[in-house]
């Protein structure tokens, strides 16, 4: 307690005798072990890059000193400079000075490689031996000798014994150099089977069964066709309608057999109790036809009993509640090329009642808006026979009364994906000509009619082609990339456009196949829908000289 008591007292002493201005200079009634009372460091000498530096501080309340090495700071390299550059056979310098003392030293730039020149073989390796050859290197012509390895062997058919259907076949080969022989299996290929006669036809239920010939080696064997299964996509079909005495019934009908599946009671009906009638607007082909437009009104006797409006009619169909009764209805508003009959009748009991509007080419001219898009009817249009390759002038209308559908496609003869896709679409004209026509159309301002003539003459193409510009059908379409090609279907409805080449001529005629089958305007058979864009195009020029 005493000595914490002086070492206060002392310490109180000593801040009072600095706070008057007089040195404490030595302090004689200071206990001997007393613990000193330091104040802040003084630096006596700085400390530098390489050497130490010395500071001190002192005792507040018996001046002692007390002594500490300032460690020293080390240089402060900058990034230096290049003073001598590295080559392939030395190394290089780089001198770097301290920022602080202007102290500098120099460290080595690592050689480069060499670069070596194309290598000059003094013995060509084989697979018997190693070769060697001479590297030299193009900036300090320093060589070396290198070893090349062993090549793999030189073989050539010694001998072949060849797959058949069923077996794996052989083939020896024998080095030529060393006369290594090694053997290689064939694979044996299968039977490449082709149709031979049915002996009997699959059925629904039953299992068929036809002889097939293998076209490599004539083995012959049954082949058993497996049975179809019932189909029983598409609507229930009524097969017995209500009346007010007695139910009906519906089913669905498979489309191969006539089988029934989940055959329903239909109410009797009932004086009064409204039921859902369905106007269904429909394509002579029996395709929805979709318009938001188009406007369904009903009628019982003189009074409009029930109108479509864009909400109501969807995809195509009416529907509206009724009492049973026999009812007419009137289609307006189609769109320009359709048209209706003056009105159709539904029976009571049959709620259904399709109303099949037609179509047929436009006879007035076009205004410089039209554009056209799957669905459009096409307006009339001539190619006139000064602008076609054979002299004859084609009219749609009439091309439409003996065939079945009409294609155009539209190129140019600097498109290189158009000539690569013309000998393929040739042949499928050669085989389909009868059935539909095909006018190739060039709207390239670049081109001429006689360098039209002269691309068919090239390339053999059969087919007519024309350099039109006054009908404006490439801008009518939209056409921003070639080849495109347009199918019109025999009322003169747009009803494929494709973009791009055709991958192959089977792409090609499965897009026509539909258009072309007997059962096309038969209710019930798929309507058209677009073919999406496939293989190559060739992007047309900004400026086509096309009129607007």
């Amino acid at each position: 307690m005493k000595k914490y008591l002086c070492r206060t007292m002392l310490l109180a002493a000593a801040l009072g005798c600095l706070v008057s201005g007089v040195a404490l200079a030595s302090c004689d009634n200071v206990p001997a072990d007393h613990e000193h009372v330091y104040g802040v460091w003084q630096t006596d000498t700085a400390a530098t890059c390489s050497e130490n530096g010395l500071r001190h501080r002192d005792c507040l309340v018996c001046g002692y000193s007390e002594e500490a090495d300032i460690p020293a700071l080390g240089h402060d390299w900058d990034g230096g400079v290049e003073t001598k550059a590295p080559s392939c056979s030395e190394e290089g310098e780089r001198t770097e000075s301290c920022r602080r003392c202007e102290e500098t030293r120099t460290t080595a730039i690592p050689a480069s490689p060499h670069d070596w020149d194309v290598p000059d073989v003094k013995l060509a390796a084989s697979c018997i031996n190693e070769g060697e050859a001479l590297l030299t290197c193009l900036v300090c012509h320093t060589t070396q000798e290198v070893t090349l390895p062993k090549t793999d062997h030189l073989y050539k058919v010694e001998s072949e014994t060849p797959a058949t259907c069923t077996e794996n076949g052989k083939r020896v080969l024998k080095c030529t150099l060393c006369d290594k022989e090694t053997e290689e299996t064939l694979q044996k290929k299968g039977h490449r089977w082709k149709a031979g006669e049915t002996d009997r036809e699959p059925t629904c239920t039953e299992a068929g069964e036809r002889n097939r010939t293998c076209l490599v080696c004539d083995t012959t064997e049954k082949e058993t066709l497996d049975a179809l299964g019932h189909s029983f996509a598409g609507e229930y079909t009524v097969d017995e309608y209500p009346t007010f005495d007695h139910e009906g019934s519906k089913s669905y009908h498979c489309t191969r057999c006539g089988a029934k599946n989940g055959e329903t009671v239909i109410p009797k009906l009932q004086v009064g109790v409204p039921i859902d009638y369905e106007f269904r607007i429909l394509r002579n082909n029996g395709e929805y036809f979709s318009d938001p437009a188009i406007v369904v009104t009903v009628y019982d006797g003189e009074e409009k009993v029930a109108e479509s409006n864009r909400s109501t009619l969807q995809n195509g169909v009416f529907t509206v509640s009724l009492e049973p009764k026999t009812y007419t209805a009137r289609v307006t508003k189609l769109p320009d090329g359709y048209s209706a009959e003056e009105s159709y009748t539904v029976e009571a009991g049959d709620p259904r009642c399709d109303l099949r509007v037609t179509a047929s080419p436009i006879a007035a001219v076009p205004d410089k808006t039209t554009r056209y898009s799957l669905g459009s009817v096409m307006y009339d249009f001539t190619l006139s026979a000064s602008m076609t390759t054979d002299g004859n002038a084609y009219t749609l209308s009439d091309l439409l009364k003996t065939k079945k559908i009409v294609v155009l496609n539209f190129w140019a003869t600097w498109c290189e994906p158009c000539k690569s896709e013309f000998p393929m679409i040739n042949r499928v004209y050669q085989e389909l000509k009868e059935e539909i026509a095909l006018l190739a159309i060039d709207q390239s301002t670049s081109d001429s009619l006689q360098g039209v003539k002269q691309f068919a003459a090239t390339y053999g193409l059969s087919f007519p082609m024309a350099f039109d510009l006054a009908n404006r059908l490439q801008s009518m379409f939209g056409v921003s990339s070639i080849p495109t090609t347009v199918v019109i279907d025999g009322e003169g409805v747009v009803c494929e456009i494709h973009t791009g080449v055709f991958t192959s001529e089977e792409d090609l005629r499965s897009m026509l196949a539909p258009y072309l089958a007997d059962n096309y305007w038969k209710a019930g058979e798929r309507a058209p829908k677009a073919v999406r864009a496939k293989g190559v195009e060739c992007i047309l020029p900004d400026k086509r000289g096309l009129s607007d």
